[in-house]
């Protein structure tokens, strides 16, 4: 009998915990739904990977995994022999190639002097030719005159004689200067063909220069991509390899967070749309900081409606359509982290935040 009244008993407590349970949950409901409009939400951030673009070894790596770091801090050193081995030469054959240049541009300006000193020769043997010729001409008169003198008795042979003998040297030194002229143009021709040559050679040379400076560029890119810089600021996440292990091209040698403006997203019921707009300040709880309260401001209130995700919690009945709202939270301490769960609380439109996109705006 003593053991039914105390089952009666117990089943009777029992019954009032659940009671006074269900009551506080009731409260609890009926708290949620008339407080101030919001949802929950996880952290997120920046995921980037640091990736080798060379076939090389690990040499060194220069952060934690937890480390902090900067944009264009260096964090892994790869091994560099034979990209730097590529640079020397590529660097020496640029050397060459400019010597090479450097003579064939000289040669350039020789035949270009050479080539104007044989036109000018030229020029100059035809000049005596006309010389020669305007001479020849008056002598062709004076023997002209001669014979008529002598033939006349006015002059004695011997006058005729010397006419003839000047006129016909003349002739003589006509016919040698017109060969000599000839050669003078042939030979101007010639210089002509060198000079043409020796352009051509020395484009052809620059065109060298250019394809060695090219190649040294190249050679100097593969030694910086030796050295893995940060490409932004963040928490290192992953160290994914370590010194020693070889890396291909595209291999992810570490993992970068950046949280320092973190991110969520939560879930707006459509009766408390008209509180969230781009630019309101928004209060963010973590579980992980129950005495603290981080700012915030709406970045984005999605145009679209859709249906409550499952895992997404709501003050209101799951099955009505929510709009997507997305938060920006300045975290310069990294005291957010990447998967934290959050509560969001919709304020006032802050003064002076920072201009967001428009609704509907990606």
């Amino acid at each position: 009998m003593d053991s039914v009244k105390k089952a009666l008993v117990f089943l009777a407590a029992l019954a009032a915990v659940l009671v006074v349970a269900l009551a506080v949950r009731l409260v609890r409901l009926r708290a949620e739904g008339k407080g101030p409009p919001g949802g929950t939400g996880v952290i997120e951030g920046v995921d980037v990977d640091v990736t080798s673009r060379l076939a090389t070894r690990i040499t060194s790596v220069l952060v934690r995994e937890g480390d902090g770091v900067e944009a264009g801090q260096v964090l892994v050193e790869l091994d560099c022999t034979t990209q730097q081995a590529a640079l020397e030469q590529a660097r020496a054959a640029l050397a060459s190639a400019l010597a090479a240049y450097e003579a064939s541009h000289a040669g350039v300006a020789s035949a270009k002097e050479s080539a104007s000193a044989a036109a000018e020769s030229a020029l100059a043997a035809h000049a005596q030719i006309d010389v020669l010729e305007a001479q020849e001409h008056l002598a062709r008169l004076d023997l002209d005159r001669a014979r008529k003198l002598v033939a006349s008795g006015a002059l004695p042979q011997s006058n005729l004689d010397d006419a003839k003998s000047r006129d016909d040297a003349l002739v003589a030194q006509i016919a040698a200067q017109r060969a000599a002229t000839g050669a003078s143009r042939a030979q101007a021709g010639a210089v002509r063909s060198t000079s043409a040559l020796t352009e051509a050679q020395s484009v052809a040379a620059e065109h060298q220069v250019d394809a060695a400076r090219g190649a040294v560029t190249q050679a100097e890119e593969s030694v910086r991509e030796c050295t893995l810089l940060a490409p932004r600021g963040g928490m290192v996440a992953t160290r994914i390899h370590e010194p020693g292990e070889a890396v291909l091209p595209g291999t992810p040698v570490l993992t970068i967070t950046d949280v320092r403006e973190a991110r969520t997203r939560f879930y707006l019921p459509n009766d408390e749309l008209a509180a969230a707009a781009p630019g309101r300040a928004v209060k963010v709880v973590a579980d992980a900081y129950p005495n603290r309260t981080f700012d915030g401001t709406i970045f984005y209130v999605s145009p679209r409606a859709e249906f409550t995700p499952r895992n997404v919690q709501t003050r209101s009945d799951r099955e009505r359509l929510v709009y997507a709202v997305e938060v920006r939270i300045p975290n310069a301490d990294f005291a957010l982290r990447e998967g934290m769960p959050v509560e969001v609380t919709i304020g006032e439109a802050r003064a002076g935040a920072a201009k967001p996109r428009a609704v509907g705006m990606r």
